[in-house]
C-alpha cells in the first residue's frame, strides 16, 4: 500500500495540466538542501516531453522572490518542496494543500505571505511537500535518510509527469 503522501499527491495532481515544482532551502546547511536536491534530481531525471509539463525552479531561500516568475509561467499546480521540522523521523514526507487563510502548524510564516500574495493573483492550486530534517548543521552533507527521501519524491513526481497519477 502506497504511503499517505503518495495517494495524496495522486489524487490532487489527477487531471495536471502544468505543474511548477519549486525546490527550496540552504545548499550549505546540511538536510535544508532537500528541496534543492529533489528539483535536481527531477531536472535530470524529467524527459524533454516531461518538462513541457513540469517547471523546476530552485528558489532557494528567496521563494518571494520568484513570484512574478511564477505569475508569469501561470502553473495549474504548484508544489514547494522544503525541508519542515514536523517532529518526525528523519526522512519522513508529507504532503499537504496550502490554502490562503487556512495556516497550518507545521509551516512557516513565509509560505503564508507569499501563499497571501500568489493567491490573489493566481488560481494554481499550492501544495507543500515537507521532508523532516535529521541535521541543519552548516557545511555538512545531506544525511542519508534525507537523500533517500528526496530520490523518492523526485521518482513520484517524475511517475506523475508520465500520467501515472492520472
Amino acid at each position: 500500500m502506497p504511503e499517505k503522501w503518495v495517494s495524496f499527491l495522486k489524487k490532487e495532481l489527477r487531471g495536471l495540466e502544468r505543474l511548477l515544482v519549486l525546490g527550496t532551502g540552504n545548499a550549505l546547511k546540511a538536510d535544508d538542501a532537500a528541496g534543492l536536491l529533489v528539483a535536481s534530481l527531477l531536472d535530470r531525471n524529467l524527459s524533454r516531453r516531461q518538462k513541457a509539463r513540469i517547471k523546476i525552479l530552485r528558489v532557494y531561500e528567496l521563494l518571494d522572490s520568484y513570484h512574478l516568475r511564477i505569475k508569469r509561467l501561470k502553473p495549474s499546480h504548484l508544489i514547494i518542496i522544503d525541508a519542515v521540522d514536523m517532529g518526525r523521523r528523519p526522512g519522513s514526507i508529507m504532503a499537504t494543500r496550502l490554502e490562503p487563510g487556512q495556516k497550518k502548524k507545521k509551516v512557516g510564516g513565509e509560505f503564508y505571505l507569499f501563499l497571501e500574495k500568489l493567491a490573489a493573483e493566481s488560481s494554481c492550486r499550492i501544495y507543500l511537500v515537507g521532508i523532516q530534517p535529521d541535521s541543519l548543521d552548516f557545511g555538512h552533507p545531506i544525511t542519508p535518510l534525507v537523500k533517500e527521501a528526496c530520490r523518492q519524491v523526485a521518482e513520484i513526481l517524475i511517475r506523475l509527469a508520465a500520467g501515472a497519477g492520472r
